[in-house]
């Protein structure tokens, strides 16, 4: 049987006292639906003013919906739910008046529900057959959720209609059948209107005799508007004075919370992510100022992005949220949680504010010279965060031994290489950044060039070596040329194609810490010469051959015949022989020598021709 609001409503006729359950079924719009629940039958007055059911939601197979009845129940333990619906001209009699229905759900809350929902995809059960009984039912129904009940009375008829539990193992809950109860600071309009009734009389408990009533003086209309909580009793009257019908109400003023009139910033520093004011907030600790010492097992608080939002509870906001601006406008409602029915809150509204972390203008890696040798194109590293020492504190560590404070300065000047780390407090807000540097020991070059091919070879190449100290790394240069280097660089180069003579080879540092040099030496020959008296190119001798004194240097004409003996050390052959010029021709020469580098072992030799040009 199916429990309401405690209200007993006695009704006399003809001195027969009865005793009906205490839900009027009076709703005819749905907003107004009333609770029922299953723990036993709930009989209600039936309506029979000819009025229609309200525009707008999909009434199914109910053609028609006369005299309509709105309910809602909450399903207490999940399962099937089967429901009998009868309706009888007697209280109690044999169904034998025509009662029709349809049931929507489930849904989350009603009030929404009525406002939306009342499709033909949330219709659960409808019947329009012409029976004074029908059956509702709800499959596989789960805790929590609600369902709508519109009851209908097609025969138009004065008669009472019943609904019960039939079978199923779910259940309802019936806390949801309350005392009538509201907000504190609001009013309640009890009603006691009541067919043929001309006046009425309104009654109060008297607070120090419970139990008994006292006249409230001047009520005599249906309604009344009361503000306190007790228990209430009104009478219903025919134009004889005769008892129609006697109601009692059990009021309750629930407490309504009041939102406090300062509620501080949310403000955090950015510590997620980017330093770009997006911060992450637990919106829970705000909780315990905002209820202000209210009760949380009685009060909730739920956030929201628009005061809308809060309002009709819609879309409430997770507990860790990202705002989205800086700062952001974050809405609060608490509610009073002792009612299922009657929502009791307040709103407001405060602040988030996220802090950015102190903004240190370092580079990752810095680059420290040491075994100088005065080439070095870069200074000593600055550590420098760029930011002032009067609204930031510092503080500098190896971070292989955090534990000794370097410096307390917004600089640093490392003397040697590692990695550091400052941590920087904004001394307004107390938000912190750290940034580790990586300094590197670099250094000069100290180069060793060599020639890798033999004196006369068709193509010279000088193989080149620079080492260093720490993260040195070295590109190279011929005689002023293009810096070249290998990929990956291993500090090694080899010069191709190189000239005869005498070649400068360069190596220098990448990281700005200086250069250094070598000089090589390629003996060999020019291919042509020029005696002209130019000034350029005017004598022919062997380059690089002029520290081997024992060196034997013969030149020849095409026929072999020796023309002149050449001393490693003089300016070499003008193209003439005894004291005339000779002819632009092909010549002929061989030369006893030792490698550059060699002082021991036998000489080689080597033949080979060039040209005589004027």
């Amino acid at each position: 049987m199916f429990l309401n609001k405690k209200i007993n409503i006695f009704i006399v006729f003809f001195s027969l006292t009865i005793n009906i359950n205490s839900q009027s079924g009076g709703a005819n719009i749905c907003t107004d639906a009333e609770p029922i629940c299953s723990s036993s039958e709930f009989s209600f007055l039936n309506t029979s003013n000819g009025s229609s059911a309200e525009v707008g939601p999909d009434y199914g197979c109910l053609i028609t919906q006369p005299n309509p009845a709105w309910f809602f129940l909450q399903i207490g333990q999940s399962g099937d739910v089967n429901l009998i619906i009868d309706q009888s001209s007697t209280l109690g009699g044999s169904p034998n008046l025509d009662v029709d229905f349809i049931l929507y759900g489930p849904f989350t809350n009603t009030v929404d529900a009525c406002n939306t929902s009342l499709t033909a995809a949330n219709t659960i059960d409808c019947s329009y057959s012409p029976n004074g009984i029908e059956q509702a039912s709800i499959p596989n129904a789960i805790t929590g959720q609600f369902y709508l009940l519109l009851v209908t009375n097609f025969s138009g008829l004065t008669g009472f209609i019943s609904i019960q539990q039939l079978t199923g193992d779910g259940t309802t809950n019936c806390s949801i059948l309350e005392d009538f109860k509201a907000c504190e600071g609001n009013s309640f309009t009890l009603n006691a209107t009541t067919q043929s009734a001309t006046s009425y009389l309104w009654y109060e408990e008297d607070e120090a005799n419970p139990g008994s009533y006292l006249l409230i003086s001047g009520a005599n209309s249906a309604t009344l508007d009361v503000y306190d909580s007790k228990y209430y009793r009104a009478e219903a009257l025919d134009n004889t004075g005769g008892l129609i019908q006697l109601y009692d109400f059990n009021v309750e003023f629930l407490e309504s919370p009041t939102f406090p009139s300062v509620v501080q910033p949310y403000i955090i520093c950015d510590y997620f992510e980017e330093n770009d004011g997006i911060g992450e907030f637990d919106l829970s600790t705000k909780t315990s100022e905002i209820l202000n010492g209210l009760d949380p097992a009685l009060y909730t608080v739920t956030y929201y992005i628009s005061e809308d939002d809060a309002l009709l509870d819609e879309n409430p906001l997770p507990n860790i949220y990202n705002n989205t601006n800086n700062p952001e406008t974050i809405y609060a409602r608490i509610d009073n949680t002792t009612s299922v029915v009657v929502k009791c809150f307040d709103i407001g509204s405060f602040n988030l504010e996220v802090n950015l972390r102190p903004d240190i203008n370092l580079k990752d890696t810095y680059f420290l010279c040491v075994n100088k040798n005065g080439t070095e194109v870069i200074s000593s590293p600055v550590l420098d965060t760029g930011l002032n020492e009067i609204d930031y504190t510092f503080q500098w560590v190896d971070v292989s031994n955090p534990t000794i404070v370097l410096s307390t300065q917004s600089f640093y000047l490392p003397s040697q290489g590692g990695t550091y780390s400052v941590l920087v407090t904004e001394t307004l807000t107390g938000c912190l950044n750290t940034q580790t540097i990586l300094v590197l020991e670099s250094s000069p070059p100290i180069v060793n060039a060599s020639v890798a091919t033999g004196a006369f070879a068709n193509n010279h190449t000088i193989d080149v070596t620079a080492t260093g100290d720490g993260a040195a790394s070295f590109e190279f240069s011929i005689n002023n040329g293009p810096w070249v280097s290998n990929e990956p660089n291993n500090n090694t180069y080899t010069f191709s194609n190189v000239s005869f003579g005498e070649h400068i080879i360069q190596a220098r540092d990448i990281n700005g810490c200086g250069f250094a040099s070598d000089n090589v030496l390629i003996m060999d020959y020019p291919r042509v010469f020029t005696p002209n008296n130019d000034g350029y190119n005017d004598t022919w001798q062997i380059f690089g051959i002029q520290n081997q004194y024992d060196a034997i240097i013969y030149i020849f004409d095409q026929y072999g015949k020796l023309l002149k003996q050449l001393s490693p050390t003089g300016p070499g052959w003008d193209g003439t022989f005894n004291g005339k010029l000779l002819p632009e021709t092909d010549y002929w020469f061989v030369v006893k020598y030792k490698e550059l580098g060699e002082s021991n072992g036998v000489q080689k030799q080597f033949r080979a021709h060039f040209s005589l040009k004027r």
